[in-house]
């Protein structure tokens, strides 16, 4: 587990901006810090006057095979209170996260991720999926049949995205894959609690997210009260990355509710 109590760059801290509100940012599968640093950029890059002072909080869920263990990881090196972002998998950490300690929750973000479980058979698949992948030398976690699925097809040929995307997998490798793979399939079903949500909440999914589908976001926001629910255009499964400008506004916007 990696904390980052700091901005991007290492610059700032909470008692440099004694205003500013926490953000923890929880990346998905196979991904790092760098998830976020294009999202932070455009936040920086923001001039408006009402945007709200934000001191990022980077967790990298890479030592744990559980989300119950992920979340209270998570819990042990954030602030009293906090501002949560989770993406895909992060999104399950937050889900477990509000389980624990919803009163430490002071807005919430969840980009790419649903509430629903695996059903049995995708849990199969996708424990099956891990071993094969992280037995395979050298360890590949992504790969081009995975890309046209993970990002918008006008982001198909950034290779600038899909480098990072590759480097940040290959970083990981085979363990944090298994792990992370076992913690998301058994990951318990999240959509009851989504009535108790009441804490200021943004959903955000890429149009052409083919991972996990507009409509399961949509369903999901309007099971939270008063939760803002947003389709990006010309994004995938990885709205951070493939329009950070886009996500920074989101959650410019969340942060001033």
């Amino acid at each position: 587990m990696t904390k980052a109590l700091a901005d991007h760059n290492g610059q700032a801290s909470s008692d440099d901006v004694p205003d500013a509100m926490a953000c923890v940012f929880l990346s998905g599968m196979l991904a790092d810090l760098r998830m976020w640093h294009p999202t932070l950029a455009a936040y920086d890059g923001l001039r408006e006057a009402a945007k709200p002072p934000m001191v990022p909080v980077m967790c990298e869920l890479f030592d744990h095979d559980t989300v119950t263990d992920m979340a209270r990881a998570v819990l042990d090196i954030a602030p009293d209170r906090f501002a949560l972002v989770g993406m895909s998998m992060g999104g399950y950490v937050a889900f477990e996260i509000l389980r624990q300690a919803p009163k430490r929750i002071s807005h919430l973000m969840l980009v790419n991720t649903r509430a629903r479980d695996d059903a049995p058979a995708i849990k199969r698949r996708r424990m099956l999926l891990a071993h094969l992948v992280a037995e395979n030398t050298p360890f590949k976690g992504v790969n081009d049949a995975m890309l046209d699925d993970l990002i918008h097809r006008d982001n198909r040929h950034d290779d600038g995205l899909v480098r990072l995307l590759t480097e940040m997998a290959d970083r990981c490798g085979a363990d944090v894959f298994k792990r992370q793979s076992k913690a998301v399939a058994e990951r318990p079903d999240s959509r009851a609690i989504l009535a108790d949500i009441t804490v200021p909440c943004s959903v955000m999914v890429g149009e052409a997210d083919r991972v996990i589908s507009p409509e399961s976001h949509r369903e999901m926001a309007d099971a939270i009260t008063g939760a803002s629910f947003t389709m990006v255009p010309g994004a995938g499964h990885y709205v951070p990355l493939e329009t950070p400008l886009v996500f920074a506004k989101a959650l410019r916007d969340l942060l001033a509710r």
